[in-house]
């Protein structure tokens, strides 16, 4: 048993170069001015993880990094958010993943990115002996992790269902355009899958959020949550549906936030919660996020999300 971990959080390990505001490319040859840069941790796995600690969870991650600057900067960073790094490997002769993210100014983004150690990371680097006990078992990273696709997947929520973990998805964008036909096989063993509304869509064909969730439970998938931005997001499981309703902010940067959005539901169902308080305080969590740049740098804090949802109810807003 794992009395000490709650969440075991796989995927990948990304260092990201952000540039900020970048609403359009300058022609070549010339030069345009930005308001701010940063170099921060990012990846999946690593934003979730960083955003579950700063929310009070125990957390261990599991992702690759290469043998540069890069990793050794990722190592740090997640060290010095009390996270344990055991599961965090150094693949050698490789390079650690980097995106640079180019944030417009009304906080959307587009990325550059190299995937480096992140393409050889697979189900056998998985120290399965560290997850036997643990609450949930999140994959954070559907379609960014090539080793992971198809049957891996499948295999590493089943095995991880019979250590006696919960299982949660997170999904990302395939650019190869596959969607659910290579993640079919592992929705059978998906208690939580955490798409947006896009996602959602290239997955199902539908574009209804409560049309996507019904498409995608009846492939397995216990518990659809459809993740609607600015919107809040839409929740279906066996006990019934809803939609929780955002938080209005002025986004300085959405890297992340959808990370940051499954590490706050993720660690209300660690406390025990409900599923409209899971999503509550995953979209305020999400909407926080957003304040700042960068993905894990702007994670908040458990009591951060408490205040804010404090100050809403101060003012008698409805959410």
């Amino acid at each position: 048993m794992n009395d000490h971990c709650e969440v075991f959080c796989a995927g990948n390990a990304v260092t990201d170069v952000l540039a900020r505001p970048v609403d359009h490319l300058a022609p070549t040859g010339t030069s345009q001015r930005l308001e701010d840069v940063a170099l921060g941790p990012g990846g999946n796995t690593v934003n979730t993880g960083i955003a579950l600690a700063r929310l009070g969870v125990n957390v261990r991650i599991a992702a690759a990094v290469g043998e540069d600057r890069f990793g050794q900067f990722l190592r740090e960073r997640v060290r010095a958010e009390g996270l344990d790094d055991s599961g965090l490997l150094t693949l050698p002769n490789s390079k650690t993943s980097t995106s640079i993210v180019l944030v417009q100014s009304t906080g959307e983004r587009r990325f550059l990115h190299f995937r480096g150690a992140s393409a050889h990371f697979s189900e056998e680097h998985l120290a399965w002996e560290m997850v036997k006990g643990v609450r949930f078992f999140h994959y954070a990273s559907a379609f960014a992790l090539p080793a992971f696709d198809g049957a891996p997947l499948e295999r590493a929520l089943k095995r991880a269902r019979e250590l006696g973990c919960q299982t949660s998805v997170n999904v990302c964008w395939d650019v190869q355009g596959r969607w659910l036909s290579l993640l079919q096989p592992a929705l059978a063993y998906t208690d939580y899958l955490f798409p947006n509304l896009e996602e959602g869509h290239e997955l199902t064909g539908q574009t209804e959020p409560h049309a996507i969730a019904e498409r995608l439970r009846d492939a397995g998938v216990k518990t659809v949550i459809v993740k609607l931005g600015a919107q809040g997001c839409y929740v279906e499981s066996i006990e019934g549906a809803f939609t929780s309703p955002g938080f209005a902010v002025q986004p300085v940067d959405t890297t992340g936030a959808g990370d940051c959005f499954a590490a706050g539901f993720l660690a209300t169902l660690c406390r025990g919660r409900s599923l409209m308080e899971a999503a509550r305080f995953a979209n305020a969590a999400g909407a926080l996020a957003t304040l700042g740049l960068g993905g894990a740098d702007s994670a908040p804090t458990r009591a951060k999300v408490l205040a804010f949802l404090a100050r809403l109810r101060t003012r008698g807003d409805v959410a």
